[in-house]
């Protein structure tokens, strides 16, 4: 917060997750995955889940299991640095009002 406050122009941008974005960028695709990300409370079994960000990370990890972009927590995937992929992860982003 400090620095954010000494530059001017900085933003601190907190999504509900980091596979949030990733899922809502467009880069996976998937059944019931724009319902999905419309409404997540109604998709969220708390039993189950402690958190959002819990269930977003599962999300991406079992729709992108088996493919190029499988996901992890431990490691990027040097796919989602692509200059394709990274863009479309921007572009998201910046679509989202501050």
């Amino acid at each position: 917060m400090k620095m954010i406050r000494r530059r001017e122009g900085a933003v601190l941008y907190l999504p509900e997750s980091f596979e949030w974005l990733i899922l809502k960028s467009g880069v996976v695709s998937g059944n019931d995955l724009d319902r999905i990300l419309e409404n997540p409370g109604d998709f969220i079994e708390s039993s189950r889940f402690f958190s959002w960000e819990k269930f977003f990370t599962d999300l991406l990890i079992s729709m992108t299991e088996g493919s190029y972009l499988k996901y992890t927590k431990h490691r990027i995937n040097e796919n989602y640095l692509s200059q394709n992929i990274s863009s479309k992860i921007v572009r998201q982003m910046e679509q989202i009002d501050l």
